[in-house]
């Protein structure tokens, strides 16, 4: 199910991508999963004008796009979203270049995953996709953490190090930082297939 940061982030990309024969391609399992009440509640606080869909599919339908739940041979997408497909894996690499060779030259790769504290195996810091976007060549075209409710986003500075007393500097608004998420939408500027060293 779609939290509010990523409601907020693919509010983002849909400004970014909207133009003829475009073509999403959403790796989430739980692209059919209805919104809850109280996101829609705490979405609607945060922007009473924004019209929230039952699910990922209409959201995209509705602005006339076309979103596929599966890839078809070797195609790329204007756009692809990770949605749990990366947060529910021990192997976050091989299947990152999945997603990244599905995409489009000058496409978006929108990822949303945990900050902090979760269920899940990992947490994902910023400093990862700073090596990834400048290994690759990538570009940031939206950067932030924030809580689940999608209150106090802090935008990250993509060309600064990301230290931990800068980190700490940034989240003081927050009383804790369980169930924070690190939203990223990486601009592929290369047709080169994936790459990623350990940085030494």
């Amino acid at each position: 199910m779609l939290t509010d940061p990523a409601v907020q982030q693919l509010t983002h990309l849909v400004k970014r991508i909207k133009f003829n024969n475009c073509e999403v391609l959403n790796y989430s399992s739980k692209h059919e999963t209805k919104f809850p009440k109280e996101v829609i509640l705490k979405v609607k606080a945060y922007d009473p004008e924004i019209k929230l869909p039952i699910n990922m599919d209409t959201w995209f339908k509705e602005r006339e796009i076309d979103i596929v739940n599966k890839r078809k041979g070797n195609k790329k997408y204007d756009a692809v979203i990770t949605g749990d497909y990366l947060e529910s894996t021990c192997e976050f690499f091989q299947r990152f270049e999945q997603i990244y060779n599905s995409c489009k030259q000058d496409g978006y790769i929108i990822i949303d995953l945990p900050f902090s504290v979760n269920s899940g195996w990992f947490s994902y810091q910023p400093n990862l996709f700073k090596q990834i976007a400048s290994q690759n060549n990538c570009n940031f075209s939206y950067f932030k953490v924030m809580d689940h409710a999608g209150q106090f986003p802090i935008a990250l500075d993509s060309t600064k190090r990301l230290t931990d007393t800068v980190l700490r500097e940034t989240l003081y608004k927050y009383r804790n930082t369980v169930n924070m998420r690190i939203n990223v939408t990486l601009h592929k500027t290369t047709s080169e297939p994936f790459s990623f060293k350990d940085p030494k």
